[in-house]
């Protein structure tokens, strides 16, 4: 980001860079099983034509340092397939986090690439599971983590239904990962999404999602919330508020962020 004012009251930027806060966000009430795992969540990162190859170093070294457990990605990685290209590029790079990573797609991503399975292959490259109505299980410590990713709802069809045992079960935790932070046909225990960018421009706590644009231009779309953690619906919805911004490239009092969620 280009910070032109940088105040706890004020905060103006320029996206492109990449430059972001680790938010750290615990998770309390998870199953023993559970209890100790990092999972780092990255989403809306939007890579520009002009973010250069040290700013998606410097990202990489930000992941790196904070080594999680789990690497999950919320979609929109850039708006042209070259520039996500070079994202994945990058992750290659990395230590490959001990349980993996996973990513969906975002409205951006079906804008950039003409054929989703090209994109799934230049994730499965940088070791990336790519996650559309699908789900991973993961045996961890006696119990089951069950990772699954919705397909984005611009053009998409997302089915969280079938990625899950019918009833919850003891041993068994849900993530969802879905681009998009509206209720699911089937709740988790935690769903994870981006998306709003934390609304982008906040001025006076309100924001182009919280007086409901989205409801306008996308025939009733409703985003659950704009940023932060909630319960809801009997689940934890964690909005990040991402990293990069698409067409308008600037941020007014949302700071750009990567979550480092600690599972307690």
């Amino acid at each position: 980001m280009y910070h032109l004012i940088s105040r706890p009251d004020l905060y103006v930027a320029r996206c492109g860079r990449l430059d972001c806060a680790v938010a750290e966000q615990p998770i309390g009430g998870a199953p023993t099983f559970m209890q100790g795992l990092r999972a780092l969540f990255i989403s809306d990162t939007h890579v520009l034509r002009r973010t250069r190859a040290a700013d998606l170093a410097a990202l990489m070294d930000k992941i790196e340092a904070l080594a999680p457990d789990l690497l999950l990605l919320g979609g929109d990685y850039a708006d042209r397939a070259s520039d996500a290209a070079r994202l994945f590029e990058a992750i290659k790079g990395l230590t490959p986090p001990r349980l993996g990573c996973y990513g969906v797609v975002g409205n951006n991503d079906v804008e950039a690439w003409s054929d989703l399975s090209a994109l799934r292959r230049a994730m499965e490259a940088a070791n990336c599971r790519l996650l559309v109505n699908e789900s991973v299980q993961i045996p961890l410590g006696g119990g089951m983590l069950i990772i699954g990713g919705i397909d984005e709802r611009k053009f998409g069809a997302p089915r969280a239904r079938g990625l899950y045992p019918t009833r919850p079960e003891a041993g068994v935790y849900r993530v969802l990962l879905s681009h998009y932070p509206c209720m699911p046909d089937l709740t988790p225990d935690l769903m994870l999404s981006g998306h709003t960018h934390g609304g982008q421009f906040n001025l006076l706590g309100f924001t182009p999602f919280t007086i409901g644009f989205e409801r306008i231009l996308r025939h009733g779309m409703r985003s659950l919330a704009v940023s932060g953690l909630h319960e809801i619906g009997g689940m934890r919805l964690m909005v990040s508020k991402g990293v990069g911004a698409s067409r308008l490239q600037w941020r007014l009092g949302v700071r750009s962020e990567i979550n480092l969620i600690e599972f307690q």
